[in-house]
């Protein structure tokens, strides 16, 4: 019997998925991305921390602001517009105690693309003496180079999410549903 199909939010496309059974349960998984498609997700984060956001576009870098400013899930959200602002903002942040709960890069961004900043972000992190890793989601309009795909696997916690051609209402669910995901598997860590 050949795998079912499932639409897969990181993807963003349908793939093949199978099942894993973990001590939680059964997973439904992307066979592509290894994403757990079918987890129980809470209705909302819950989280103390922050979110920072990198999108050149301000429009969506608004988009998403706006998107997770009204789910209530964050204490304060921050945008910036390349890298560099990126690692401004985290840093002050840090240095103020600060906790980050999530980072989102766009990965074509000017000054710092999104790869060179989360790379960054790990470094600075260490300097810092953090045992704990922000979890980190890169955005693209395209799939995920082999080199993109190396930087995801570096910057771990991390994810890849497909900005995808469909409406942005689309993006940010799936969006949202990465997040969620990301940020329970590393509290659960």
């Amino acid at each position: 019997m050949a795998n079912p199909i499932r639409y897969c939010v990181s993807c963003g496309e349908d793939v093949p998925v199978y099942e894993f059974i973990t001590e939680k349960g059964v997973e439904l998984r992307c066979s592509y991305c290894g994403f757990t498609l079918d987890w129980k997700t809470p209705d909302q984060l819950m989280v103390q921390g922050d979110l920072v956001i990198a999108d050149d576009s301000k429009t969506l870098a608004t988009l998403i602001r706006d998107f997770f400013a009204d789910k209530g899930d964050f204490r304060h959200i921050y945008t910036a517009h390349h890298g560099g602002q990126v690692l401004e903002i985290v840093t002050d942040l840090w240095k103020k105690d600060h906790m980050i709960e999530l980072i989102i890069l766009d990965v074509k961004m000017p000054v710092l693309n999104g790869a060179q900043c989360a790379i960054a972000l790990r470094w600075i992190e260490r300097g810092f003496g953090f045992h704990r890793k922000t979890p980190i989601i890169f955005l693209s309009a395209y799939r995920a180079s082999e080199d993109l795909k190396k930087v995801i696997e570096y910057c771990q916690p991390s994810h890849y999410l497909n900005k995808g051609k469909s409406e942005p209402e689309d993006m940010l669910k799936r969006l949202y549903t990465v997040a969620s995901n990301l940020i329970k598997e590393k509290a659960e860590e």
